[in-house]
């Protein structure tokens, strides 16, 4: 029964995890300031502690959309430019062109006439005619048979790239509306921190007479 309880409670704290994220360094500055004596420097510093932490929130925003979009991290980018500045040794890269054919072949069909011969009586002639019309048919009937093939074919390459168009189009609007969301969330702690950070700051004489 308590076990539900806490699971429930967890998931409750879970769902409200960007308030109790925007409430807990202002919640701990406070604290700070009570503990240890509301003088007026210590709340300046306190004030330029939350303001760094709202200005921070624009590198995690920043960082959130681009690990969304599969791009690479700040931290990996910034190590790679440090790695490039400070590297000692040049990598020189050779570019070579090679100029490639490519052929394409093609189907080749093989027609077949019947010939009644040399000097044709009426029943060769009518003989030889009735095969030609036979293999005519063949013809255009195996021509029929590769036409509707090719058909089948370009239906079903044009049904997958919509599938894959359709997938495509759901994935990016979902990490849009992750963006928006979270970029949001972020936002607001960045604001409510830089705002207390500010007010902290501004009026730190005002606060530590009142404390006194």
């Amino acid at each position: 029964m308590h076990l539900s309880r806490i699971k429930a409670l967890g998931s409750r704290l879970a769902d409200h995890k960007y308030v109790w994220l925007c409430l807990g360094p202002i919640f701990i500055a406070l604290v700070v300031v009570l503990i240890f004596g509301a003088t007026e420097r210590l709340i300046r510093l306190t004030g330029l502690a939350l303001q760094v932490l709202g200005i921070g929130t624009v590198i995690w925003g920043i960082s959130e959309t681009r690990a969304l979009f599969g791009h690479a991290s700040l931290r990996s980018m910034a190590k790679a430019g440090l790695q490039r500045i400070f590297s000692r040794s040049h990598d020189v890269t050779v570019g070579v062109t090679t100029n490639s054919a490519s052929t394409s072949a093609g189907k080749l069909s093989a027609f077949t006439k019947f010939d009644p011969g040399p000097n044709p009586s009426l029943d060769s002639r009518l003989d030889a005619l009735e095969k030609n019309i036979s293999a005519i048919h063949d013809r255009i009937t195996e021509t029929q048979r590769e036409l509707d093939g090719e058909r089948m074919r370009a239906m079903d390459a044009l049904k997958r790239e919509a599938e894959t168009r359709q997938c495509g189009d759901a994935e990016i609007q979902k990490k849009l509306e992750a963006t928006g969301t979270g970029g949001v969330h972020i936002s607001a702690i960045g604001a409510a921190w830089l705002f207390v950070g500010v007010v902290l700051s501004t009026a730190a004489p005002e606060i530590a007479c009142l404390l006194k």
